[in-house]
């Protein structure tokens, strides 16, 4: 129940977007900022929400796999939308990093590129560079990096609702808080204290007899 109503508050956030920029002038090279910046944020809570769900078996494999493949494809997207604010300034001789939303979603771009970066090693680095550290270590600090990286990602977009670029072209922000109301309970209550590993397992003891 959780994830239909993350995948719905995604749709509705996103379906949004998507009318306003049907709907707003196009700018270049500033209209590919809003729409790259909606698919990074789009198939990177995807990639997220993907592994929501107890896996097991062949499944877990697949949605890893696919899991890696949607948020290396999200980051290629953030790039490009962030090489068209940062064109879009200069054109304008505009100073860069000056709000809020800009200076938050160079955060969010940064830590996202570093989870992509350690998640892409995990996969494909050879096993014996984090053999010290342990499997279950590194799937801890990957997973938590990947619930602060997406909070990062969102904090940006509810940023960006309130720029003067949605508030020319859209003047129903409600909608946008709804979808990010919806996202954040779904995702929020799926994570428990065990998929943060706060939670030990525990070990059964064998009772021999007398």
């Amino acid at each position: 129940m959780l994830a239909v109503v993350a995948q719905l508050g995604l749709f509705i956030y996103f379906g949004t977007l998507t009318g306003v920029l049907t709907k707003a002038p196009w700018v270049y090279p500033y209209s590919w900022h809003p729409i790259f910046m909606g698919l990074y944020g789009f198939v990177a809570t995807e990639g997220i929400l993907l592994l929501q769900p107890s896996e097991t078996g062949k499944q877990r494999a697949l949605s890893r796999t696919v899991h890696g493949v949607l948020l290396s494809l999200s980051f290629v997207c953030a790039i490009i939308g962030f090489w068209a604010i940062y064109d879009n300034k200069d054109r304008k001789k505009k100073e860069h990093f000056t709000s809020n939303h800009a200076l938050l979603g160079c955060a969010a771009v940064f830590v996202f590129a570093l989870q992509v970066l350690f998640g892409l090693s995990i996969a494909y680095a050879p096993k014996a560079l984090y053999r010290r550290i342990g499997q279950a270590r590194i799937t801890r600090i990957h997973r938590v990096a990947g619930y602060i990286s997406i909070a990062l990602l969102w904090g940006t977009l509810w940023l960006a609702v309130v720029t003067n670029w949605v508030k020319r072209n859209f003047n129903q922000e409600w909608i946008f808080y709804l979808g990010m109301g919806m996202l954040a309970v779904g995702l929020v209550g799926q994570i428990t204290p065990s998929r943060l590993y706060l939670t030990r397992k525990r070990k059964s003891v064998a009772v021999s007899a007398p």
